[in-house]
């Protein structure tokens, strides 16, 4: 049996594609359908055109906006499993894996099971990253992570300051900074802009240009837009290394000085902070939108990981330490979304589940016809 953790995309697109290729599965979710997508803040919009964010085998429907909301796309997750007829197992959580031999011994909330193949599909916004701040014990207010951050009608008349300047950070400083809460964001080491896409076509094209362009041809496509005039520079060493903030809603409202740019943070004080460039300013609350790491804990002891945290595996997306780990969802590049690029992955990894397991079936008749 292959056995699934999590019910987010990159579960159901795998569950949708072992029923195509009529493989049984087990799929296991701790919460809910796309259980993290419950979580998160409520300006939230999909960064890549809805035409190209669909799951395998089922477009998103024409009523969507060119980019669907969290709300939307939650009810696009459940109709999805719906149309595939999915068999989702909600409330269990995997506590720990192991294997044994050729099998997996898995300790999940509702007891012990067991299975052949196990595709791990937690997804990369789970686990949040929360790093501790010099000082931050003195600080009077707040400090959540983004995910606990829902809109900005809690902060009014207050003073924040958002910690990271990825695709989270700059939303939500713009969502604060729109309804006229005093914003300020942390730029450590640079951010790179890309405009938003027009057409599916568009970003069909340069997904693939980027991905086979010489890569000193696609930097420079990527440096054309620098705000390093605002605060904003480019990250150190090539773009394409970085995943880039859609949009240009950040610099405009930076422009326009509705949002402080500040760089890397010194000092955290009772009501204020003190930052690299030797400015202090004061503030009420600190939302942290410092990323999130795979949420691979339960087979954190039997798997390798990159510096990044994300799991090193083969052009089937297994584990390299075991061919029968398959991790997927964790890993995408930075020239394209997350979204755009399960189809294939998910393609391949059943075609490494269904190619290993031929291998397993060969050593086994092998074996046998020795003895």
């Amino acid at each position: 049996m292959i056995t699934i953790i999590g019910a987010g995309p990159a579960g159901l697109a795998m569950a949708a594609e072992l029923t195509h290729r009529n493989l049984p599965y087990r799929l296991i979710e701790r919460g809910r359908v796309g259980e993290a997508w419950h979580h998160h803040y409520d300006r939230l919009r999909l960064h890549t055109l809805k035409h190209v964010s669909g799951l395998p085998g089922l477009p998103m429907p024409p009523r969507y906006p060119d980019f669907p909301d969290r709300a939307q796309f939650l009810e696009y997750l459940q109709q999805y499993a719906r149309h595939f007829d999915l068999r989702i197992e909600e409330g269990i959580e995997l506590h720990r894996a192991d294997i044994d031999g050729d099998r997996w011994r898995l300790d999940t909330s509702c007891g012990e099971a067991d299975a052949s193949v196990l595709v791990m599909a937690t997804g990369i916004w789970s686990a949040p990253v929360r790093p501790r701040l010099p000082g931050e014990e003195r600080f009077a207010g707040p400090i959540l992570h983004s995910r606990d951050y829902r809109n900005p009608h809690i902060f009014r008349r207050q003073r924040v300051l958002v910690v990271g300047a990825g695709n989270s950070g700059a939303e939500i400083a713009v969502d604060l900074a729109g309804h006229g809460v005093e914003t300020a964001i942390v730029v450590r080491s640079g951010v790179a802009f890309v405009p938003r896409p027009r057409s599916a076509a568009g970003m069909r094209l340069a997904a693939w240009l980027l991905r086979t362009l010489p890569p000193w041809l696609g930097a420079r496509l990527l440096r054309r837009r620098n705000f390093r005039h605002l605060g904003l520079p480019l990250p150190p060493g090539s773009p394409l290394l970085h995943y880039p903030v859609v949009g240009y809603e950040l610099p405009l409202m930076v422009a326009q000085q509705r949002v402080t740019v500040y760089p890397g943070v010194t000092q955290i004080a009772t009501g204020s902070v003190v930052f690299q460039d030797g400015r202090r300013a004061p503030f009420d609350a600190i939302v942290l939108a410092t990323g999130y790491r795979p949420a691979l804990d339960p087979v954190a002891h039997l798997i390798a990981c990159d510096a990044s945290g994300r799991p090193v595996v083969d052009r089937y997306w297994r584990a390299r330490r075991n061919p029968t780990l398959v991790c997927i969802g964790y890993t995408y590049p930075t020239t394209e979304g997350w979204l755009q690029a399960l189809g294939r992955v998910v393609r391949a990894a059943a075609h490494g589940i269904t190619a290993q397991a031929g291998n397993t079936l060969h050593d086994q008749r092998t074996a046998g016809a020795l003895r």
